[in-house]
């Protein structure tokens, strides 16, 4: 395995993008849910191509390729189109245009940001079928890859959708922070009457992911875009028909490292973008004090759970230690200076004895007391 480090990467993105999901699920943040959803389906289909194809570029599986170099497509397209809507219901909720919460305008919130965030996506992956010249490509230590014949038609859907979406996302993110600074006095009550689960901390991390993650596809997919139109491998085509570009569709490339010596940094963003997103995501929200309290909550479900299938053992402490209360009433028996020596009286000065034993010679025993020789003593003890 020539890049150990790329499945390694892949899993512990899939793993860290997966620990902030519960707090985002019940507060039903559905932008950020669906960003966590297509970057850990990216992350783990990066992880399985990473590591069956880690020393060759076999065609080993073509159903999985057909499925998983388009996936390799979703990170460009899901994550700049969650950003945008994120950062539409962040500014519209600062802006205060909508000031009474309808369940009709609720309802159709959700279904935009469904759109956007989920079903957006996927109709753009789809459609780089038409910019498809032939099945896929399996490069070496990378796995399955969809290939964009290099033409007008091909630079728009796989370059300029996603920067048009990313600057789309930092523009409404700059308005964001502009009512941010505008209305910062009240801005708690404004979150508290917005019905959007948010607090000013949120709020701001929020818009810090959304303009990071969008920064961040602006320059990987400009820097891609640059790195095609200047391959003098795959010049740029004129579109002429449907049936030119799809002529040979069943065909499927192969290529080893080597192939990619000069443009390997492009060809490693298919791995490493969607593990960056990931980190980031998980740097903005897998510190937060929700999170602590889920890590904590998990943490006590785990030690219970080992307690109850007997791979830890219960423990209960004392609640006052590990020193036996003897608190209440005890008979101590009455006795005489004749046979004192040697008895134990409890934890009482002798004195105090002397004292009750000279007293039970003089009074007699009441009614319901001790059978004679036996003087009822409460003994109270303090705690220490």
């Amino acid at each position: 395995m020539r890049h150990p480090d790329y499945p390694v990467w892949n899993f512990l993105a899939l793993v860290l993008v997966l620990l902030p999901a519960p707090w985002h699920w019940r507060a039903k943040n559905i932008a950020t849910m669906a960003l966590v959803l297509w970057l850990a389906i990216c992350n783990l289909v990066g992880f399985v191509n990473t590591l069956v194809w880690a020393n060759d570029y076999i065609d080993r599986s073509p159903i999985w390729c057909d499925i998983s170099s388009r996936v390799s497509l979703l990170a460009a397209y899901a994550v700049p189109l969650c950003s945008l809507s994120l950062m539409r219901r962040l500014e519209s909720v600062a802006s205060t245009r909508r000031s009474v919460i309808t369940v009709g305008s609720r309802t159709k919130r959700i279904w935009e940001e469904v759109i956007l965030c989920v079903v957006c996506p996927v109709i753009l992956a789809v459609l780089q079928y038409v910019v498809q010249g032939h099945r896929y490509d399996i490069i070496e230590s990378i796995g399955c890859n969809n290939p964009t014949f290099m033409s007008a038609p091909g630079l728009i859907i796989r370059y300029v959708i996603p920067i048009v979406l990313s600057v789309s996302s930092l523009v409404f993110a700059a308005l964001a922070v502009r009512w941010f600074l505008i209305r910062r006095l009240q801005f708690r009550a404004i979150l508290a009457a917005s019905d959007s689960n948010l607090s000013i901390s949120r709020y701001i991390r929020l818009i810090a992911l959304a303009v990071t993650d969008s920064t961040v596809v602006l320059v990987a997919v400009v820097y891609s875009s640059v790195s095609a139109l200047t391959d003098d491998s795959s010049p740029m085509e004129p579109y002429t028909s449907w049936s030119s570009v799809h002529s040979d569709f069943g065909q499927v490339s192969q290529f080893p490292e080597e192939l990619f010596a000069s443009s390997w940094v492009t060809v490693v963003l298919i791995v490493y973008a969607p593990i960056l997103y990931s980190i980031l995501f998980f740097t903005f929200f897998g510190f937060g004090e929700e999170a602590i309290v889920e890590y904590l909550a998990f943490g006590e479900r785990v030690v219970l759970w080992m307690e109850k299938i007997g791979l830890k053992q219960k423990s209960f402490e004392p609640a006052f230690g590990t020193r036996p209360l003897n608190l209440g009433s005890k008979v101590v028996p009455a006795v005489t200076a004749s046979h004192a020596e040697g008895v134990v009286r409890d934890d009482v000065s002798e004195k105090c004895f002397q004292g009750l034993e000279s007293r039970s010679d003089l009074a007699p025993l009441s009614h319901g007391s001790v059978g004679v020789g036996g003087i009822t003593v409460k003994v109270e003890r303090s705690v220490v």
